[in-house]
């Protein structure tokens, strides 16, 4: 919104991310760097939806899907064994819960 306000025109997620990226980039190299691992989402009219992951060094990478934190280490595999780009709405409600049954199987703090 405040770069809307300042230039008069709406960001896309890819100029956002990428705006971002360069960001990241330039305080990596001062004196106080951001250490973050982010994910940053958006819709676009012409590109659809996009999900792009940012690391602490800077570098951004388009990826159809993510999890963070301790139960990533289990989720990923699920995610990378059925996820496909045409999920319905049902089935991708049916993967999430495959990832949730995964964590509650293998994490071993069980919620």
């Amino acid at each position: 919104q405040l770069y809307k306000m300042k230039n008069g025109y709406d960001l896309s997620p890819i100029a956002t991310a990428n705006f971002t990226r360069r960001f990241l980039a330039e305080y990596l190299r001062s004196r106080t760097p951001y250490q973050v691992n982010m994910l940053m989402g958006g819709f676009d009219k012409e590109a659809g939806p996009v999900l792009y992951f940012m690391d602490y060094l800077a570098s951004m990478v388009d990826i159809p899907f993510a999890v963070h934190g301790y139960s990533a280490f289990f989720s990923l595999s699920v995610l990378d064994r059925y996820y496909k780009p045409d999920l319905t709405k049902a089935e991708a409600i049916e993967l999430v819960q495959k990832c949730l049954d995964e964590i509650h199987t293998r994490f071993i703090v069980n919620l």
